[in-house]
C-alpha cells in the first residue's frame, strides 16, 4: 500500500515540478509509473514532454532567462534500471546501471540564437543536482528526430527518421572529461541513423543520406548514398542569390572517415582526422553566366582554412573513381557548353590550419588525375602552405596526347571558337600563384592546329565574315605547330594571369593554362 501511495506521489512530484522549474514553459505526462525501490528500478510506460511557445514568448519579451532551444519529447517504454535511490536522498553522486527509451521522438525548435559563450566544459555548467551522475549504460531504440528553427513547421534543419543510440559508462565529471580513452564523457558512443536530411540555411540546398553510421571506439564514421542537390531550378537558385550561382548536384554512394579523434574534440573543439575517404561520386554543375554575373568575392583556400574558428587535421583523403561535369551559358550563346573529367583520383595529405602541423616547407598537397572528356589523360599537383597570408601555392599540370577536337563542347558555345584540327602530343605547366597573380611556363608540343571563329548566337554557325577571319588568324595570327620539326625549339609560353576575385580557384588554375597556350600560338 505505502509503495502504491509513494507511486501517486512521485508521478505527481516530478510533474509539478517540471512545471515549476520551467517557469510553465514544460508540461510533464508520466504514464504507467512503476517503482521496484529495494532492486533500483523504475519504468514509464509513455512519457510526453510539451513546450507552451506561447508562455515561452511572454518570458522572453519579460527579459526573463528563458533557453533559446525547446524541446518536445515523446516516447513509449522507459526503464532506469539499478537506481540508487539513497545516493539521490542524500545528495550524492547519482547512478544507475542501465536507462533503456523505446521511440523517442524529440522536436526541437531553437527560439532564438544563441549567443552566450560556453566557457566552462559540460560538468562544470550543469545543475549541482546531476553533477557527478553516473550511468553504466544508455539505449535509445528506433528514435526519430527533426531540428527546426522556429515553429514553423515548414522550417526544418535537419531531420533522422530512424536512429539506435547506445552510451556505455558515461560519468559527468572532470575526470571522465579529460580522459583519454573517453569522448564525450562516455567510454563508447555508437549511432546508428536511416533517412537523414540537413537544409542549408537558405533553404536552397538538401543533404540527404541513406545511411550514417558513428562509433567513437573505433574513431570511425560513415555515410553511405549522401546527395546533395538544389531545392529549386537553375534559374531561381541564381535569382535568388542575385549573381551567377553554381547549380550543384552531388551523389556519393560511400563517404567514410577514420582515425576520428573524437576525444581531442570532445575536449577541445578540434577536428583530427587520420584517413578521409570518398567512393565513386559524380558531380554535375551548371552556371548561368548569360542573365546573371559574378558578384561574390571567392577568396582562395587559403583565407578560408585561416577564417576558421575550429582547429582541423585532415592526415589522408583519397577520391576514387570519381565523376564530374560541368555546363555553363554565356552571353549571346545559343546553347550551353560542357566539359567532364572522367576516372577522378584525388589524393590530399596534410590538409589543415594547425601551426605545428603546416607551413611553406610542410605545406598541403592535391594531387589529381583523370580523363579530359574521358579521352585525354591528364594531372595536376598543387602545394599549398594554407597558412601563407598572400595565398602562394604552386601548381604543376600535365596532359598526355589528344586531339583538341574534344574541346568543342566547351569552347564552341562559350568561347565562339572551334578547333578545326591540330594534334597535341604532350603539354605540361608550372606556375606560382598568390592572391594577385600567377606567373609561370607553360610547354605544348602540337601541330596542324587549325580554328575556326563562330558567330555569336547561332549555335555553331558561320557568317561569311567570320569564315574570311578564320582564314587570316590561321594565316597570320596563330603558329600552327609548336613541334620542333622544322628545326627550331619549341616555343615556351609565359603565363601573366592576374587574379580575378570573383572566380573561383578552378578557373583561376584554367587562366593559366589558356594564357601559356595563347603565349606560345602567338594569339594577342
Amino acid at each position: 500500500m505505502g509503495l502504491f501511495f509513494l507511486t501517486i506521489w512521485l508521478e505527481n512530484k516530478l510533474e509539478r515540478m517540471v512545471a515549476e522549474q520551467s517557469d510553465g514553459v514544460y508540461e510533464l505526462q508520466l504514464h504507467g509509473l512503476q517503482l521496484s525501490p529495494f532492486i533500483g528500478n523504475l519504468s514509464l510506460d509513455s512519457l510526453s514532454l510539451v513546450p507552451d511557445y506561447e508562455r515561452w514568448q511572454q518570458l522572453n519579451s519579460q527579459n526573463k532567462n528563458a533557453s533559446p532551444t525547446l524541446l518536445d519529447l515523446q516516447s513509449s517504454d522507459i526503464s532506469l534500471n539499478g537506481l540508487n535511490y539513497l545516493a539521490v536522498l542524500l545528495g550524492r553522486d547519482p547512478q544507475l546501471d542501465e536507462l533503456l527509451i523505446e521511440n523517442p521522438e524529440m522536436l526541437v525548435t531553437m527560439m532564438r540564437k544563441d549567443t552566450t559563450t560556453q566557457g566552462k566544459p559540460l560538468h562544470a555548467s550543469v545543475p549541482n543536482r546531476i553533477k557527478g551522475l553516473q550511468i553504466g549504460q544508455v539505449d535509445l531504440d528506433s528514435g526519430k528526430v527533426s531540428f527546426r528553427d522556429d515553429t514553423d513547421t515548414a522550417s526544418t534543419i535537419f531531420s533522422v527518421q530512424q536512429f539506435n543510440l547506445t552510451v556505455d559508462d558515461i560519468k559527468l565529471d572532470s575526470q571522465s572529461f579529460h580522459a583519454q580513452d573517453k569522448a564525450y564523457y562516455a567510454a563508447r558512443i555508437v549511432f546508428n541513423a536511416e533517412q537523414a536530411a540537413y537544409f542549408t540555411s537558405d533553404g536552397l540546398y538538401k543533404l540527404t543520406a541513406d545511411s550514417v553510421s558513428l562509433n567513437t571506439e573505433k574513431r570511425t564514421l560513415q555515410a553511405k548514398q549522401v546527395v546533395f542537390k538544389p531545392t529549386t531550378d537553375p534559374f531561381t537558385l541564381a535569382q535568388t542569390k542575385g549573381e551567377a550561382t553554381s547549380h550543384t548536384n552531388l551523389e556519393i554512394p560511400l563517404f567514410a572517415l577514420n582515425g576520428v579523434d573524437y576525444p581531442a574534440h570532445s575536449r577541445k573543439g578540434d577536428f583530427i582526422v587520420k584517413h578521409a575517404l570518398i567512393q565513386d561520386p559524380s558531380l554535375y554543375v551548371f552556371k548561368d553566366k548569360k542573365n546573371f554575373s559574378n558578384e561574390t568575392r571567392r577568396p582562395l583556400p587559403h583565407e578560408i582554412v585561416q577564417n576558421m574558428q575550429t582547429r582541423f587535421l585532415l592526415d589522408t583523403f583519397e577520391l576514387n573513381n570519381g565523376f564530374a561535369r560541368y555546363e555553363e551559358i554565356v552571353p549571346k550563346a545559343a546553347e550551353r557548353g560542357n566539359i567532364s573529367l572522367e576516372d577522378i583520383e584525388v589524393s590530399i595529405s596534410n590538409f589543415s590550419n594547425i601551426p605545428a602541423h603546416i607551413s611553406m616547407e610542410n605545406p598541403a598537397v592535391v594531387q589529381i588525375t583523370g580523363m579530359i572528356m574521358g579521352k585525354a589523360p591528364a594531372s595536376l599537383t598543387s602545394r599549398l602552405p594554407l597558412l601563407n597570408e598572400n595565398g602562394y601555392h604552386t601548381l604543376h599540370v600535365e596532359v598526355e596526347a589528344f586531339d583538341p577536337e574534344i574541346l568543342n563542347p566547351m569552347i564552341a558555345p562559350t568561347a565562339f571558337v572551334r578547333v578545326e584540327s591540330g594534334k597535341i602530343s604532350r603539354g605540361s605547366m608550372d606556375a606560382e600563384l598568390t592572391n594577385d597573380k600567377a606567373t609561370g611556363t607553360l610547354k605544348l608540343i602540337y601541330s596542324n592546329f587549325e580554328i575556326e571563329l563562330l558567330s555569336k548566337g547561332t549555335g555553331g554557325e558561320q557568317s561569311f565574315g567570320k569564315e574570311i577571319l578564320s582564314e587570316v588568324v590561321n594565316w597570320v595570327a596563330i603558329k600552327e605547330s609548336n613541334s620542333g620539326d622544322d628545326g627550331e625549339q619549341p616555343r615556351v609560353g609565359e603565363i601573366d594571369v592576374t587574379h580575378n576575385e570573383k572566380k573561383s580557384i578552378f578557373s583561376y588554375w584554367t587562366n593559366c593554362i589558356i594564357d601559356g597556350f595563347m603565349s606560345i600560338a602567338t594569339i594577342k
